[in-house]
């Protein structure tokens, strides 16, 4: 009834695009022959509520001795264990090829009753889901048909044979042990700053991940992801670390303090970590005693996570992508997305539009080396005398991580396949189309075929970040109350993410985009009188592109993407206020209450603040609350 209401340049009721008069002419003719299908999207409430009921139990136990010797140096040794237990019980959960089967349903003609078809005749029972050809034969069997049209129309009979309940259970154990000896070497020498300190130490860590889902489940049955039973190998590291801080000079003209700091640590992982290395290095000058000057220089490690290498690749869903080769997103990629879309055989007519979330694989990667990153902190530190409880600081800083350890979101491997200079490229192998016949579940042709995407862990080129963090404070108490003030303010300089493995020095900038604004300030102030304290916060966010830095500047030696994108090129200058005030009714009792976000201001032209980097913004609106604290 929609189609035959549906006119030319309308609605597409199946796809969401628009109804051309061939896709009509199509429509009709298979309307009228029989064979014509359709897509029926329902919330089956019939089926009951899918309810799941957690149990987390988390216990630690920490054993350890300290003391002193030498004199003055320190030592301390400690065990600690910690378990994670979590079971899960799911009741409402649907059984997939039992509800494909009761979907199904025909008229018994012999009867004069409503079957699942497969009862009639075994040719439309399709392959079973798990591939165990007697589960499916004992499905068709006991198989209940479901009508799915109308409010309250499934029975009772049908909701039992479609819901099962499931469960899974997950553990998680950590056992550390370590030690240390720190102090000084006063007994032995001083340098003209004082003794020179040390701390020397070595840690052992052992940790076990294991995840287990009901068989049901994990053959494929269960509306819940199809995750097969996970117990990584154990994750282990031996660590040995030192540190040292030499006062050079103190208390001298030109050099009220002159200290080198220094650190390093070697750690030994289990698996293809192997042996990696961290250190840092720093200096702090104070030329008087109101300024002083500091840098440091450091290499720091991040090994992958247990999940990271070990997941097993399994079934899991993305939520409903953009196709970049759909007729509707081709101008809003790269100036080489439309290319390649037709490069790698997109019909002229295509324009598919998800509506439900697409399934993909995804797990871990036992090939994942370690991050490694770099650092350099230049700053310095101003605390006028003349000003009692003025402090005003500001350092630059310089960050590089190498060999990111990132997951590339399905939506992103989609448009880097595209968006690249040609389609040879990694992400374009990560996942299939649908040939000119459609494919296996139906898909239309050149569609991405279900299951086919996967998305997982890799060690990607890198990350960098530079910037000037200042910080200005002013704290005093007086005779009637005291001032607290502090300003915040975060200068971002360069911001860059170099995630293609096939061209490293491919940049992707990241500064100005929604999330990485270029400048922030946050200040507070708050006014102690007495009992009272009224307290005012202001947060103000720099505007940001409406979509990416290269729609509209030059990069990567091309022009800028896609500068009509939109009619608005950046979201607003977004200000928050709020206000606060306590009372002190005596030293056990504090009434307090305020208001977040005087101004009642919402995330720009539409955004959620949920995903997509737009939680930056406050999406409650204005907020307001009260409370009492009584100590006892």
């Amino acid at each position: 009834g929609a189609f035959l209401a549906s006119r030319v340049n309308s609605i597409d009721p199946n796809t969401g695009g628009t109804f051309t008069a061939a896709n009509r002419a199509t429509a009709l003719a298979q309307i009228a022959d029989g064979s014509f299908r359709f897509s029926n999207r329902r919330n089956y409430v019939d089926l009951g509520f899918r309810d799941e009921q957690i149990r987390r139990d988390t216990y630690r136990i920490v054993a350890g001795v300290r003391g002193d010797f030498n004199d003055d140096w320190r030592y301390e040794l400690a065990l600690n264990y910690g378990e994670h237990n979590e079971s899960n019980s799911i009741q409402g959960n649907v059984n997939r090829q039992r509800f494909l089967l009761a979907n199904d349903s025909a008229l018994n003609t012999a009867t004069g009753q409503i079957v699942c078809r497969a009862q009639l005749n075994p040719a439309y029972a399709g392959t079973d889901r798990g591939g165990a050809p007697a589960v499916l034969a004992a499905d068709i069997a006991a198989c209940v048909p479901l009508n799915p049209f109308g409010d309250g129309s499934v029975s009772d009979a049908a909701r039992k044979y479609l819901t099962i309940a499931s469960s899974a259970v997950g553990k998680a154990t950590q056992l550390v042990a370590s030690g240390y000896v720190s102090g000084d070497l006063s007994q032995l020498f001083e340098l003209p700053g004082g003794p020179i300190g040390f701390s020397v130490g070595g840690e052992y860590r052992r940790e076990t991940l294991s995840y287990d889902l009901d068989d049901t489940t994990q053959a494929g049955y269960a509306f819940y992801n199809a995750i097969p039973s996970f117990v990584a190998p154990a994750f282990e590291v031996g660590e040995a670390f030192a540190e040292l801080s030499v006062p050079v000079l103190k208390d001298v003209p030109f050099f009220q303090e002159l200290t080198f700091s220094g650190s390093g640590r070697v750690a030994k992982y289990k698996g293809a970590t192997g042996t990696v290395y961290a250190y840092s290095g720093g200096v702090d000058w104070a030329p008087i005693r109101d300024l002083k000057f500091r840098a440091a220089y450091s290499k720091s490690v991040r090994s992958p996570y247990l999940g990271d290498l070990y997941s097993t690749q399994s079934q899991n869903f993305a939520g409903a992508p953009n196709d970049p080769c759909s007729a509707r997103n081709l101008a809003t990629g790269s100036a080489t997305r439309s290319a390649n879309c037709t490069a790698a055989g997109r019909p002229a007519t295509y324009d598919f539009v998800y509506t439900s979330s697409l399934e993909i694989l995804s797990g871990g990667n036992p090939n994942l080396k370690a991050e490694t990153s770099k650092s350099l902190t230049i700053g310095g530190v101003f605390r006028p005398s003349f000003v009692p409880g003025l402090s005003i600081s500001a350092d630059y800083y310089d960050i590089t991580v190498d060999d990111v350890i990132a997951s590339i979101s399905a939506q992103n491997i989609l448009n880097l396949c595209y968006d690249s200079a040609t389609l040879s490229n990694p992400f374009c192998g990560l996942f299939r189309r649908a040939g000119a016949a459609g494919g296996p579940r139906g898909e239309q042709e050149f569609r991405v075929i279900e299951g086919s995407l996967l998305q997982s862990s890799a060690n990607f080129a890198k990350r960098t970040a530079r910037g000037i963090d200042t910080n200005i404070s002013y704290n005093r108490a007086f005779d009637w109350g005291s001032v607290a003030l502090k300003g915040i303010w975060t200068h971002t300089l360069k911001r860059n993410n170099f995630t293609n493995p096939a061209d490293p020095k491919f940049t992707d900038t990241l500064l100005g985009e929604l999330g990485d604004p270029t400048d922030q300030f946050n200040i507070s102030a708050d006014l102690k009188i007495g009992k009272l304290t009224l307290g005012y916060s202001f947060r103000w966010i720099d505007k940001m592109f409406l979509n990416t830095f290269e729609d509209y500047n030059a990069l990567n030696s091309l022009p800028p993407q896609n500068t009509d994108y939109a009619d608005v090129v950046s979201y607003p200058v977004v200000t928050y206020s709020d206000i606060r005030a306590g009372y002190d009714i005596n030293d056990k009792f504090n009434l307090y209450g305020g208001i977040t976000n005087l101004g009642d201001t919402k995330p720009p032209f539409g955004l959620t603040g949920v995903g997509g980097q737009s939680a930056i913004y406050d999406n409650r609106g204005r907020f307001m609350y009260v409370g009492v604290i009584a100590k006892f």
